[in-house]
């Protein structure tokens, strides 16, 4: 379509407010583009560093000591604090009990005035006896017991690790 000299459209000329709004806009549109463009970088930077520093959970060792054999005398059941054991003496040796619930991992509390029932879970009712048989209650296997050993100090050494299949004790 073509304007003739006769037609009613006129053009007008920019006013200099109008530049100084289309400055404004290129002006802002280039921080946004480089803001933008900083922070992508940066974040990739970030995560970069992120990659190359290891992110690793460290873990309590499943071997610790529990203590000289002396401190664990004849018919003493002693639950080793923040470990989730129990270490029995007996006159025929000493042995290491889980005392985490083979149902759902509650922690176990020990019976003392018990002749039978030598465990309780307070969660959901499972009953063990003395070497960790169940009694009752949902929970469908035994407890573990675990590897002990007496280190060149004479200090008793418990690895969680290792399960006693035989239920063997540590003879002393």
């Amino acid at each position: 379509m073509e304007l003739g000299n006769n037609s009613n459209v006129t053009i007008l000329p920019l006013k200099a407010s109008d530049e100084a709004v289309d400055e404004n806009r290129r002006g802002f549109v280039k921080k946004l583009t480089l803001t933008t463009l900083v922070l992508g970088i940066g974040g990739s930077v970030l995560q970069l560093g992120r990659f190359f520093k290891p992110n690793v959970l460290y873990e309590p060792s499943r071997t610790f000591k529990v203590g000289e054999l002396n401190k664990f005398p004849f018919g003493s059941r002693t639950v080793i604090e923040g470990r989730g054991i129990e270490i029995v003496r007996e006159k025929d040796g000493v042995h290491a009990v889980s005392l985490v619930c083979t149902h759902l991992g509650c922690l176990l509390k020990p019976v003392l005035n018990d002749s039978e029932v030598g465990y309780a879970c307070p969660c959901h009712g499972s009953t063990f006896a003395l070497k960790g048989e169940v009694l009752g209650g949902p929970a469908p296997k035994d407890l573990p017991w675990y590897e002990v050993y007496m280190d060149n100090t004479g200090t008793l050494v418990v690895d969680t690790s290792k399960v006693n299949q035989k239920r063997t004790k540590l003879v002393v």
